[in-house]
């Protein structure tokens, strides 16, 4: 299992955080059997403006053991 940070604007009007930024962590799953890779969200943090996305993906990293 692989896994990364993004960051991602909600931009779909249903959701309560639209024009917010998430920095969400991926996990990548991989099949065993077939080696099909498919991503699978495991967080997601809204913030309100684009600087402060990519600190908290800083931070994500730094709080990495």
């Amino acid at each position: 299992m692989d896994a990364f940070e993004r960051i991602r604007l909600a931009d779909d009007p249903a959701d309560p955080n639209c024009g917010h930024f998430y920095v969400e962590t991926i996990h990548v799953l991989e099949c065993p059997a077939c080696g099909h890779r498919q991503e699978h969200p495991h967080h997601a943090a809204p913030e309100p403006t684009h600087p402060e996305a990519p600190k908290e993906l800083d931070s994500l990293e730094l709080g990495k053991g």
